[in-house]
């Protein structure tokens, strides 16, 4: 991957974290990593624990950025998800996979589209 598609995502992942807590999510973690994987955002709110992946993609780019999350790479997060539980036995809040789209201009500023219960 490219030093410019590294810092783009790096972008992009930051202003996702930015939006979810100014939407009432606190941010557990960003890039949990283990062996066979990685997660973006780990975020949680009253009822749910998020496992987020951020995509991020130039205005210009031809396809929308939720169209990247193929079901193989939601199978992938659902089971570093499950890793990153048994991690953390006393969680009880309700596992969510969400998608977020940042679409990004030149300005390096963010249009931001979040879908729930993407995978």
């Amino acid at each position: 991957m490219s030093d410019e598609r590294k810092k783009i995502g790096s972008i992009g992942e930051k202003l996702a974290s930015d939006y979810l807590e100014r939407i009432g999510y606190s941010i557990l973690q960003r890039n949990f990593r283990c062996r066979y994987g990685e997660i973006d955002i780990i975020a949680c709110n009253s009822e749910y624990l998020v496992f987020c992946e951020v995509k991020t993609r130039k205005g210009s780019a031809p396809l929308h950025p939720s169209l990247s999350v193929t079901k193989a790479k939601g199978k992938r997060i659902r089971e570093l998800a499950g890793l990153y539980l048994m991690e953390h036995e006393d969680e009880t809040r309700q596992p969510r996979f969400d998608v977020i789209s940042v679409i990004m201009n030149q300005n390096h500023e963010g249009t931001i589209e979040h879908l729930e219960n993407a995978f």
